[in-house]
Order: structure tokens, then C-alpha cells, then sequence
């Protein structure tokens, strides 16, 4: 039988495959997994953990969020290693417009806006491009939380009897000899020192308690949120990842079809011309309504109904827009059809200030009105689009991007406050039990209208409760209980 050499190879290597079982070399034999829980990360773990705990615990939310926030953030940059110069610009102004909301007021809306922001900042962090943020944003904590599921089952699995045995003789070789002598150095000076000896006393006199279940469960609820952002650089790649491709099967003509379109919005402009002619005759012409209908209830009952009118048309609009672009008679339709849609939503619109007029503002009378407003508003962009026949990205990063700069002013205005000023100075129906109910920001100018008016509007009088301390701070009820407490003044003298 013939033997196979190959040239070039030392004859124990041609003979046996030995090295292929060869332990590691020494320099990689104390390497260990970024998931095996090193030193440093699971210090920072238990530090924002303890810093958690101090923050937001049995504390009234305030600027306490806020500092955990950026907490959160900066370890995460220490986690993440080198960070470009560029990315950190971008981290340290997304997390300046994300937690300034908190410190202004805690509500859902500043917290929804934190959690939003502060996702899309660890995203950037982790190193994905502008296209992949959104995606991110929504897969970020799901995915951290299985990191943190597969971390803690990775470490518990590699920590087997003769690791622990190691570790086990390591510590003793390292710290018996420190802690022996240390023992007996403090022994021999507390003896020397009564003052010191006194301090001993009194911590040993402490009576260590346990933690209560609902102390430990906030704590492991507190585990996998700061796990994920120490563990960025593992969930990069799962983070990033697009969604699967569809397989290219060919179109098929479904409901909606050029046909069907037409014929839709020629049935749809005939339906909303008579409501646009209703409106022009009597919101606009100054005609009176038919006996036993009163203006108040025309306003209602076409106010709400004609948002979801609009977000409908809105819809249909981006749905055949496709083929309204290459042909002139169904563009045309369309265009009408969004026009009227505009001025339904004007419409109703002008019957909310109808009814707001004769019985005042409420928290969801001028949530109405913001929303009708971007309505209308994303109505002019889809003309817009038809008009200039762009794509629907074009109309979804500049309606999404117009809807987010609302939302995040919502997040500092105090609706409280416009909603009793408003009233306060407006003949309307009054409700002094839903007046009275307003929040903190809506006391100073309930006090300054009573102090105009010579008599108290709400019972008990007025007073919006200091914080205990910093962490329970927030910028808008300082400001109201400062407001108030200059108008009780005024109106002692």
C-alpha cells in the first residue's frame, strides 16, 4: 500500500493529528466570554442597581427618573467601549431632549417620550445607522431581556465544582494572609482608640433587616433594563437585523384596484360634498339651524366623527395613491376628495370652538383640537405628496416627524393651567368640581380669579405640597407652588 506524504509538513504532524486536541495556549486560557459576567460589568450592574434603588424606590417620581436616565446612558458608553466622537455628539443631545421632559414635569407623556428617546440613544450607542433606529427602538428591550436570560443561564452553567474549587483556593491564597493581619492591626488599634471603638459599638448595635419581597422584585425587574444597556455590543448584530425578505410572487389584483378606485371616489366626493355644503351653509353662512337643534349640540355631534372621517380618507388616500399617480381623471378625484377632507376637518374644527364657547375647556375638548389640527395638517401633506407624486416615505418622515415635534411640545405646556385660564376668563358654563379637580399648575390661577373676584371658587383653599427632598423635584410644580405662594401674599397685605 502506497503512502501519502504531504511535502512540507513535519513527519509527526503527517502521522497523527494531535494538534488538534492541543489546549489553548496560555495566554488565551484565562479569557473568558463577555457573557460570564467580568468584573467590571457586573460591578456597574449592582452599581446602578443600588443607585436605582436610591432614585426611584418609594420616591415620588421627579428629577429622580431623569438622573437615572443619563445614568443609564453613560454606562452604557462605558460598556460599549470606544464610542466615534460623532455618535457621543448625537447620544449627548438625544438624551439632553429625551430626559428634559422628566425634569419638567413626571407624567405619561414625558415618561413614554424618555423611554422612546432613551431607547433610539442606545441604539446609537450600540453603533446602528439612522435607517436602523426605529426598528431598534421597538426590538431593544425585548431583545435585552433574552440576553439577560441567556447571560445569567450561561454563567450559572459554567460555574461547576472545579471552578468553584479554584476560585475557592485563589481567594485563600490571595486575601487569608491580608485579612489575618488586618484583623489583628484593627484589633490593637481600636484598643488604643475609645472614639473608634465607640463607632464599632454603635454599628454592631445596628439590626441588619432583610429586604421586603417588593424591595427584591423591584430590584430583578431593575436587572434585565440595566443588563441590556451593558450588553449593547452582543445585541448589535440581532438589533440591526432587517426583516426577512418576502419571496416575489406575482401581484395579484386585490379589492382595491384602479376600477374599484374610481368608482370610490367619485361616490366619496358626491357624499362629502353634502356635508361640505351643510357646513357652508350653517357654520359659515350664518343660516339658523332647524327648530329643537341648538349650535352646542351641532358642534358635538360632528366634532369627534369627522377626525376618524379624516384618518380614514387618509388611509384610502395612501392606499390608491399608486394609481392616482399615472392617471390624470383618478388623480384629480383624489385631489378633490383630499380637499374636502381638509375642510371637513376645518370644519369640525370650528365646531369644537362652537362648542368649547358655550361650555369651556376640558382635557379632552383640547385633545380634540390638537389631533383635528394634525389631521388637517397630515391631510395638506398627503395633497402635497399627490400633487408632486412622492413616494409614501416622503409623506411618513415628514408626518411622523411633524407629529413628534406636537407631541414632544404637549410635554411642556401645562394643559391644567390653559384649561382654567381659559374658563376663568371666558363666559362659559362653569363646573367648579371639574375646575377644582385640575392639577398643581392650575392652582395659582384658580387663587389669582378668586383674589380677583372676592370669593373662593374651590372649598379648603389652596396648596400644592413641597417635595421631600431633590429627587421629587419637578420644574412646572416649583414654578406653580412658587406662583402660588406670591399670590397668597399679595393677598394677605
Amino acid at each position: 500500500m502506497k503512502t501519502f506524504l504531504i511535502r512540507g509538513v513535519p513527519l509527526s504532524m503527517q502521522q497523527d493529528g494531535w494538534w488538534l486536541n492541543a489546549p489553548p495556549p496560555p495566554s488565551a486560557r484565562g479569557r473568558t466570554p463577555a457573557s460570564r459576567l467580568p468584573g467590571w460589568r457586573a460591578g456597574l450592574l449592582v452599581a446602578l442597581i443600588a443607585l436605582g434603588d436610591a432614585m426611584v424606590w418609594q420616591v415620588t417620581p421627579g428629577l429622580s427618573l431623569a438622573v437615572f436616565g443619563v445614568a443609564m446612558v453613560l454606562v452604557a458608553m462605558v460598556a460599549a467601549g470606544r464610542v466615534e466622537p460623532g455618535r457621543l455628539r448625537v447620544a449627548a443631545a438625544g438624551s439632553l431632549l429625551s430626559f428634559l421632559p422628566l425634569v419638567e414635569l413626571v407624567q405619561p407623556l414625558s415618561f413614554a417620550i424618555a423611554v422612546a428617546g432613551g431607547s433610539a440613544v442606545l441604539a446609537v450607542i450600540a453603533g446602528l445607522i439612522p435607517a436602523q433606529v426605529p426598528r431598534a427602538v421597538l426590538r431593544l428591550w425585548p431583545l435585552g431581556l433574552q440576553q439577560s436570560i441567556r447571560d445569567a443561564t450561561d454563567a450559572v452553567g459554567t460555574a461547576d465544582g472545579a471552578r468553584m474549587a479554584g476560585w475557592a483556593r485563589q481567594a485563600i491564597r490571595h486575601w487569608l494572609v491580608p485579612i489575618l493581619l488586618g484583623l489583628v492591626f484593627i484589633a490593637l488599634l481600636l484598643m488604643a482608640n475609645p472614639v473608634a471603638d465607640r463607632w464599632l459599638a454603635d454599628i454592631a448595635a445596628v439590626d441588619p433587616a432583610l429586604p421586603q419581597a417588593e424591595r427584591l422584585g423591584f430590584w430583578l425587574c431593575l436587572v434585565p433594563l440595566v443588563w441590556t444597556a451593558l450588553r449593547l455590543t452582543a445585541l448589535r448584530e440581532r438589533l440591526a437585523a432587517a426583516p426577512g425578505a418576502r419571496p416575489a410572487t406575482p401581484r395579484r389584483e386585490g379589492l382595491i384596484n384602479p376600477a374599484s378606485t374610481a368608482r370610490a371616489l367619485v361616490l366619496f366626493n358626491a357624499v362629502f360634498a353634502v356635508q361640505t355644503v351643510l357646513d357652508l351653509v350653517y357654520l359659515y353662512g350664518g343660516v339658523g339651524l332647524p327648530d329643537g337643534i341648538t349650535y352646542a349640540e351641532y358642534a358635538h355631534r360632528g366634532a369627534y366623527p369627522l377626525v376618524v372621517t379624516g384618518l380614514l380618507a387618509g388611509g384610502f388616500a395612501l392606499l390608491t395613491r399608486r394609481w392616482a399617480t399615472h392617471d390624470r381623471l383618478l388623480r384629480a378625484l383624489l385631489l378633490v376628495w383630499v380637499a374636502q377632507n381638509v375642510a371637513l376637518v376645518v370644519s369640525s374644527l370650528v365646531r369644537l370652538d362652537l362648542y368649547v364657547g358655550v361650555y369651556g375647556l376640558t382635557h379632552l375638548r383640547l385633545a380634540a383640537g390638537i389631533w383635528m389640527a394634525l389631521t388637517a395638517a397630515g391631510l395638506m401633506l398627503i395633497f402635497w405628496q399627490v400633487c408632486g407624486s412622492r413616494d409614501n416615505q416622503w409623506l411618513m418622515v415628514r408626518g411622523g416627524g411633524m407629529a413628534l415635534a406636537v407631541v414632544y411640545a404637549c410635554a411642556f405646556v401645562s394643559f391644567d393651567a390653559v384649561i382654567a385660564r381659559f374658563n376663568l376668563s371666558h363666559p362659559v358654563t362653569q363646573d367648579h368640581s371639574y375646575l377644582c379637580g385640575l392639577g398643581p399648575s392650575a392652582r395659582p390661577v384658580i387663587a389669582a380669579a378668586e383674589v380677583a373676584r372676592g370669593h373662593r371658587l374651590c372649598p379648603g383653599g389652596h396648596r400644592i405640597a413641597a417635595p421631600r427632598d431633590w429627587r421629587e423635584w419637578g420644574f412646572r410644580t416649583a414654578r406653580a407652588r412658587n406662583s402660588l405662594a406670591v399670590i397668597q401674599s399679595k393677598a394677605r397685605r
